[in-house]
């Protein structure tokens, strides 16, 4: 039995780096969402209402935009991809980096 392919390698490998990069920032934000709650806990500061709230927000882009990429094709599925991975960087420089 042979597999039909029907769709380039290069989406269904954007396809791929985009849907780890969203993983990645909802596992980052459930992470933070428990360093919240720690040092809410312990009287301790931890990283802050905003930061959890921004990192929310950007695991929800990503998420819905990888969601969309994946059932999409095309220039669509691409460009879903590009935002996903602009939300990663934009979480990553914003809170992390700069």
């Amino acid at each position: 039995m042979t597999m039909v392919e029907t769709e380039p390698r290069v989406l269904r490998t954007w396809r791929g780096v985009g849907g780890s990069v969203a993983v990645g920032l909802v596992l980052l934000a459930l992470a933070l969402i428990g360093v919240q709650v720690y040092a809410g806990l312990h009287d301790l500061p931890g990283p802050g209402v905003g930061v959890v709230l921004g990192h929310l927000l950007a695991a929800a882009v990503a998420v819905v935009a990888q969601v969309v990429a994946d059932r999409r094709t095309g220039w669509v599925a691409g460009l879903c991809g590009l935002a996903v991975l602009v939300a990663g960087a934009t979480t990553l420089w914003v809170f992390w980096w700069a």
